[in-house]
């Protein structure tokens, strides 16, 4: 039998709020959120990914594989890099509290402060992106290479509030957006704006 688990409220701090529907020992996505590992259908249950009839890599239910909403924060590093989508789009996020997990030489400098990681995976060699960024600073490198390796950046040029960067790739496949700053003690909110020409 259906049934909601609803609202905790933390008396002192503040409260959450957690809306899930089970039956029978299943998850159903009334609003299109899965458990980490599932995906939402059509029908709105979550299944396994390998229960739809589609390519892996290709296409998940009706939306693209990058698309797919697990709940699971990112830890944005280059391991576990936060996604933007091959279209483009806008992510919003704070350096402050981070570390620095890359150090690059960019535009003659060595980018060696926090840093968040993003990857958008190019469809084809000459896919044109513009890259700007809020706050701090914005790179882009092919492949991640966490520290202690030192990578040129693409283009050897990083944007900058007001600056953004032209990015042509020279091959399909995934591309690193890094958000850091060339000062370690400088940390902030951001907004990245990735749009595809």
């Amino acid at each position: 039998m259906p049934w909601n688990l609803a609202l905790c409220v933390l008396v002192l701090t503040g409260g959450c709020l957690f809306s899930a529907d089970y039956g029978n020992g299943q998850f159903r996505c009334t609003d299109d959120r899965c458990p980490s590992g599932l995906v939402c259908s059509t029908d709105k249950r979550c299944i396994q990914p390998s229960a739809i009839d589609a390519p892996l890599g290709d296409v998940i239910g009706d939306a693209p594989v990058d698309m797919m909403i697990d709940g699971r924060v990112p830890a944005f590093t280059c391991a576990d890099p936060g996604v933007v989508l091959p279209a483009g789009g806008t992510e919003m996020g704070t350096t402050a509290g981070r570390s620095s997990t890359i150090s690059a030489m960019c535009g003659g400098f060595v980018m060696n402060g926090a840093d968040a990681v993003y990857r958008v995976t190019a469809a084809a060699a000459g896919d044109m992106y513009l890259i700007g960024i809020t706050g701090v600073r914005a790179y882009v490198i092919a492949p991640c290479n966490p520290s202690p390796a030192t990578p040129t950046c693409l283009g050897n040029m990083f944007a900058s509030t007001g600056n953004p960067i032209a990015l042509t790739t020279a091959f399909a496949g995934q591309h690193f957006i890094i958000v850091d700053h060339e000062t370690p003690a400088t940390t902030g909110a951001y907004t990245l704006t990735v749009t595809k020409q």
